[in-house]
């Protein structure tokens, strides 16, 4: 378990399951607490909750793809070829299962043509970028930054941390419009964007001491595979800290309750349920 601030170089899993040393705040679950409720957070948070599954979406597969190889180069195995037509035949979704089942990404052999193509467009493109610094370039892919904001442990697995630490770009694919106006009318907002983007810049500034840039290199996942690089107004990113402060503080509150909650229950009894070790007091484990 991680017990210090810093940045380090994990697995995917290993950071998706939490590895800080008590449950700690994701810019994923500071959307949710903003957007929903602390109970939906609670219950997609892999840690608070005890029955937590990752949930698999297929339409985001082609994306996955194209984020590990172009992040991580054609080295990356998280990527697994079926070699099949579709997925209507059951050798096919067999082997489909095993590759989830073992943290990767299936994909058609036709699909695996379409992120090679796509990634290849990104990487031309990003190459005639003109602004300093050239995108995804001269860093640390999947970086992932661990900190504190009073008592509540944070952390952010950033797609590409520049060298200097002084910019951070975040990859997105999308099936819509990569236009710098449209995009930001869109998912930006929509999909929280802004709340990832301040809480990863808040991340660089409690690690580093330095306030970094941040970018979106937003692509479209369908030909020509247009891509566009997208900065953030003060005033957008002013809102967001805004908004991820108020996150904070609701995970504060929340784990804060469950604990007096903890802390009543056992002040009268030695175990969770009684007397007696029991289930309960091995499923609330994960919890703290």
């Amino acid at each position: 378990m991680i017990a210090t601030p810093g940045l380090y170089n994990l697995p995917a899993a290993e950071y998706l399951a939490d590895p800080v040393v008590e449950p700690s705040l994701s810019a994923s679950i500071a959307r949710t607490l903003l957007d929903r409720s602390p109970r939906h957070a609670w219950h997609e948070h892999p840690r608070l909750n005890p029955l937590f599954q990752p949930d698999h979406d297929e339409k985001f597969d082609l994306g996955t793809a194209a984020h590990a190889l172009l992040l991580e180069g054609p080295g990356e195995d998280r990527l697994v070829t079926i070699e099949a037509d579709d997925w209507r035949t059951k050798a096919s979704q067999e082997a489909r299962a095993a590759a989830r089942a073992a943290g990767k990404v299936p994909l058609l052999g036709r699909q695996v043509l379409e992120v090679m193509a796509m990634v290849s467009a990104a990487r031309h493109r990003l190459t005639a970028h003109l602004d300093p610094p050239m995108p995804l370039a001269h860093g640390m892919p999947e970086a992932t930054l661990v900190w504190q904001e009073r008592d509540v442990w944070c952390r952010a697995r950033l797609d590409w941390l520049h060298a200097d630490h002084r910019t951070v770009d975040d990859y997105k694919t999308t099936v819509g419009s990569a236009n710098p106006d449209a995009w930001t009318r869109g998912s930006l907002f929509g999909l929280g964007y802004d709340v990832q983007a301040a809480f990863y810049l808040r991340g660089v500034k409690a690690v580093f001491g330095l306030e970094a840039d941040f970018r979106f290199v937003v692509q479209e996942a369908a030909p020509p595979y247009a891509l566009s690089v997208i900065g953030l107004a003060p005033s957008v990113l002013q809102l967001a800290h805004r908004k991820v402060e108020y996150a904070i503080d609701r995970f504060a509150m929340e784990v804060k309750r469950q604990l007096d909650v903890l802390d009543r229950q056992l002040a009268e009894r030695e175990y969770i349920a009684g007397p007696d070790y029991t289930i309960a007091d091995m499923a609330i484990w994960p919890w703290y």
